[in-house]
């Protein structure tokens, strides 16, 4: 089950998709298109299960209430201000080959910026369409995501971590104008969405 890092939303336009951004230890970026309407779905999923966490309240408005106040404490130190770091795939050192001489080679071109070798060497985005959400008995959040090429990928969050998570990707289909109903008490009066797009480390 992959630790993750750092998180970052995108948002396409041309696409109209949102590309979530996963750094995992040691491994390269891992990247996702979300449509609207498995954001939707993805959402309604993570606000079930954290409903859960505060069922002592007597109304799905007073357990909205405490999980939004959670998210403001645990996300408060968070840190959305660092760009995300794009990281390509770790490639094996290459083994050294003597070379007979040559001709003086001509100069070298100089090597591409680093953010643009990592993105080069990135793999392609992933369309997620399904997904898998556990409450952990360590308060821990289990979450599943499936690609349409049936990948699976299994990653475990911490509440600050999901909140945060929560909260880019809240941020990022307001951005985006989706007007999906993704504030804690969606529905009710006074309830929005609102911020900007911001990376989680």
């Amino acid at each position: 089950m992959a630790t993750i890092q750092q998180f970052g939303v995108d948002i396409v336009p041309v696409e109209d998709r949102l590309l979530l951004k996963m750094n995992a230890a040691g491994a390269a970026t891992m990247r996702f298109w979300l449509t609207r309407r498995f954001l939707a779905l993805f959402w309604k999923g993570l606000t079930e299960e954290l409903r859960k966490t505060v069922a002592e309240a007597k109304s799905v408005a007073a357990r909205d209430f405490l999980l939004d106040m959670a998210e403001t404490r645990l996300t408060a130190k968070a840190d959305f201000a660092t760009a995300f770091e794009d990281r390509a795939a770790v490639r094996p050192p290459r083994q050294a080959v003597a070379a007979a001489p040559t001709a003086p080679a001509a100069a070298a071109a100089p090597p591409p910026p680093a953010a643009a070798s990592a993105a080069s060497t990135l793999p392609p985005p992933r369309l997620l369409w399904g997904f898998n959400i556990k409450r952990q008995a360590d308060a821990r959040t289990a979450i599943v995501l499936i690609a349409t090429d049936n990948a699976r990928i299994d990653i475990a969050l911490a509440d600050d971590g999901l909140f945060g998570l929560m909260r880019i990707l809240r941020d990022a289909a307001a951005k985006a104008e989706w007007e999906l109903p993704l504030a804690w008490g969606a529905g009710m009066p006074g309830a929005v969405a609102h911020g900007e797009t911001r990376h989680l480390n």
